[in-house]
């Protein structure tokens, strides 16, 4: 289960990273990119829970595939945040 919280956890902080790398003009924002982190670990241990553990062959698909839910749960809460 841990591998899959730190391989979560990665993610989350290269989602996190490529959010900030986009936009020059933005200083860096500790919040947003440790709330990535975070979405990326609960995103690890879900799958973890679910029975889906990473693989030797598969490591770079699951963090493509857990950067992709971390970006998709993120905009959501953040979208759900903005309406609230």
């Amino acid at each position: 289960m841990w591998e899959e919280i730190v391989i979560g956890v990665i993610s989350g902080a290269l989602y996190g990273a490529t959010g900030y790398l986009k936009t020059q003009s933005e200083k860096f924002d500790v919040l947003k990119f440790g709330a990535s982190a975070i979405i990326g670990a609960v995103i690890g241990a879900s799958m973890s829970l679910a029975g889906n553990p990473i693989t030797e062959q598969a490591v770079e698909t699951q963090m493509a595939a857990y950067a992709g839910l971390t970006a998709l749960v993120y905009n959501v809460l953040k979208a759900i945040a903005r309406r609230v």
